[in-house]
């Protein structure tokens, strides 16, 4: 397979104080508009990694056709041990990652398929001088992102890969920096999910 994707689902929302991965903006749910946003590029290997009320997230998007990991140990645990559940499971079967936590929901499938189209081993799209997600990792180095002990998560452990070349790409999508960790940043998402509407039917 040429390219998965994983997306983390796993957290517990404190700070929306709602299950914000389950919580609609327009006809859809946070986490499954990102689920959308890639099969609508033509990603076909999708992992979502689950943990807090996993049995209801995959009820809800079980009809998508992807594959279902679960962390157990979500409640003492990093977004970064989450991710490395979905890569591990992908290492050996794609050759391209795509990673995006499920509370960045609007980035576009153009965006998605623009990233894609790019050279490189880490690859992200840049909105106004800001790296956002989705992020394109090649999958050669999963073996080394997996092994990392160190600080900072995933970006840290990202940014151990001396060898790798890392591009950013300039994107017009602001909703790659858009995540939705407190309610004032859902009603952004809405409001941008309203103004894109308004444009489609102008």
């Amino acid at each position: 397979m040429e390219t998965g994707a994983v997306i983390v689902a796993a957290g517990m929302s404190t700070r929306m104080a709602q299950y914000k991965q389950l919580m609609k903006i327009g006809d859809l749910a946070m986490a499954e508009r990102v689920i959308v946003n890639f099969q609508q590029a033509g990603v076909k290997e999708i992992v979502m990694v689950t943990g807090h009320r996993a049995s209801e997230l995959e009820a809800e998007f079980g009809h998508y056709n992807i594959t279902f990991l679960r962390n157990e140990n979500y409640e003492t645990t990093e977004m970064f041990d989450s991710a490395k559940i979905g890569l591990s499971y992908l290492k050996g079967r794609c050759r391209k990652i795509l990673f995006c936590p499920a509370d960045i929901p609007f980035f576009q499938d153009t965006t998605v398929a623009l990233l894609l189209r790019q050279k490189g081993d880490i690859i992200q799209p840049d909105y106004q001088g800001k790296a956002g997600h989705p992020i394109v990792i090649n999958a050669s180095y999963l073996p080394d992102i997996i092994r990392y002990q160190g600080e900072g998560g995933l970006k840290g452990a990202l940014g151990s890969l001396k060898d790798a070349v890392r591009v950013r790409i300039p994107v017009e999508d602001e909703a790659v920096l858009m995540d939705a960790d407190t309610k004032e940043e859902f009603h952004r998402l809405v409001e941008l999910h309203h103004s894109r509407q308004m444009h489609a039917r102008g």
